[in-house]
């Protein structure tokens, strides 16, 4: 059986336990506080594990943190990965081209598609990202890319009253 932990929170500590237990947006750190102060209160590590929703080793890890580095123990470490392909100047890149054809860039089509935009990231930075990745930074600056509507203006000429029906001329 593990000896169990002593844990001491001073005044300043449970103090900043409480406020941030009640003020915090951040579910996980959140949840950390409330096990130290169950933790406090008398409960055991099993006891936290089983309201916490989460395993004994969790439980004592968090516990270990806050023991080692007090309330900065319990904050969220930089989370490593990959750094990301789009820096700011290709996504005001991308905005810039949601605003103008792609025939001003060269491209022969009528409309913008993820895959002609990550073609032209591609050209411009050599920088090689998916349809997904063009996807997700045009949601970030609140813009898509939809499929082209197509309309047939040669009708609107060969045939009477067509732009009437279409509400194209209003008045006549």
């Amino acid at each position: 059986m593990r000896p169990p932990l002593e844990i001491k929170v001073t005044g300043r500590q449970l103090a900043w336990l409480q406020e941030n237990y009640e003020t915090t947006a951040n579910v996980r750190l959140r949840l950390r506080i409330q096990m130290v102060l169950l933790y406090r209160e008398g409960y055991s590590v099993k006891e936290i594990a089983q309201i916490t929703r989460k395993s004994d080793d969790s439980v004592r890890y968090w516990l270990h943190r806050f023991q080692e580095g007090g309330c900065g123990g319990l904050q969220e470490a930089a989370h490593t990965g990959r750094p990301a392909q789009i820096t700011a100047e290709i996504e005001a890149f991308l905005r810039g081209c949601i605003l103008h054809s792609p025939r001003e860039y060269g491209i022969e089509r009528p409309g913008w598609t993820t895959a002609l935009l990550a073609q032209a990231v591609k050209r411009r930075w050599k920088v090689s990202v998916g349809d997904e990745c063009i996807r997700q930074h045009l949601q970030r600056v609140e813009a898509v890319c939809r499929r082209p509507t197509w309309t047939v203006k040669h009708l609107a000429e060969r045939q009477a009253g067509y732009a009437q029906k279409k509400g194209l001329f209003h008045g006549f």
